[in-house]
């Protein structure tokens, strides 16, 4: 399980339905044969509508102006999911480079390790764990 919580000023948030349902739409056959787009509501949440222990993706904005619904859900049956889909949508609505490209970037490994090592002296003051080794 996977959830990311991403605040999203509230003139885009008007968009998120249309937006996200236009995105879920061109993707369901790429994950699976169930392709309906099941709806959220304050009256119908989302563990009424997901079935039991099926992987699914789920998009939730709340209470907006432009929809009844509160949310969007969809049954995942094929493992090509992308798991960026959801940040890769949300990009497009704040009109930004698809996140998927930058979170993707290799890190130099001793570059990588310095961090590392600075980060730590930087934190033996704060580091209680040391206590309990001594």
């Amino acid at each position: 399980t996977k959830l990311e919580v991403i605040p999203v000023p509230n003139n885009v948030l008007q968009d998120a339905p249309i937006f996200f349902k236009s995105a879920m739409l061109d993707q369901t056959e790429d994950w699976g044969t169930h392709n309906k787009i099941l709806s959220t509501t304050p009256t119908k949440p989302l563990i009424a509508v997901v079935p039991k222990n099926f992987p699914y993706f789920y998009i939730e904005w709340g209470s907006v102006q432009t929809s009844a619904n509160t949310g969007y859900a969809q049954i995942i049956e094929s493992s090509s999911f992308r798991h960026d889909f959801g940040l890769d949508t949300l990009a497009s609505m704040l009109e930004l480079d698809p996140v998927r490209f930058s979170r993707k970037r290799r890190f130099d490994k001793s570059q990588e390790r310095k961090d590392i090592s600075a980060f730590l002296d930087s934190w033996k003051d704060y580091d209680w764990t040391l206590q309990l080794d001594g």
